[in-house]
């Protein structure tokens, strides 16, 4: 490995281990850009410095400062929090009726493996949704939708 990407290897292990102080108190790891790097980028866009100019500089990734690009571009105020929840499509109310569905075809009974099946994903993930929304496990390792919270 050349001096060059020996050293951007260096100071991108050196981000990556650094803890931040929360406002809340709470110890965040730098892998978010802080308010104050979001404003040092913002201004430094606003003056004309590149993408990869300010990522040097920020020793952060020039992807996070490109966001922080298209929220401007956007018209977001570089104090506005990147909080967009994301959604999954096991959200949608109809996934819980197909459940409910074959439940009760089934006498109230239905597997992990089953629900994973006719949700269409992996079993921990129908776990993890079957626990969401709180269907209760039976006796037999089945899912019994008269236990229902």
């Amino acid at each position: 490995m050349d001096p060059l990407h020996a050293e951007a290897q260096d100071m991108a292990n050196e981000a990556a281990e650094k803890e931040i102080e929360a406002p809340e108190g709470q110890t965040q790891t730098s892998r978010f850009l802080t308010c104050d790097e979001r404003r040092e980028a913002t201004e430094m866009l606003m003056a004309g410095e590149s993408i990869r100019a300010i990522s040097r500089k920020l020793g952060r990734a020039h992807s996070s400062i490109h966001k922080v690009k298209l929220d401007l571009m956007k018209g977001k105020s570089w104090k506005e929090k990147r909080t967009k929840k994301r959604g999954s499509k096991l959200d949608d109310p109809k996934f819980k009726k197909i459940i409910e569905d074959e439940m009760w075809k089934n006498n109230g009974r239905l597997t992990i493996a089953q629900m994973a099946k006719l949700l269409q994903c992996s079993p921990s993930t129908a776990h993890t949704w079957q626990k969401k929304h709180n269907f209760k496990k039976s006796g037999k390792g089945g899912i019994d939708l008269s236990q229902r919270k």
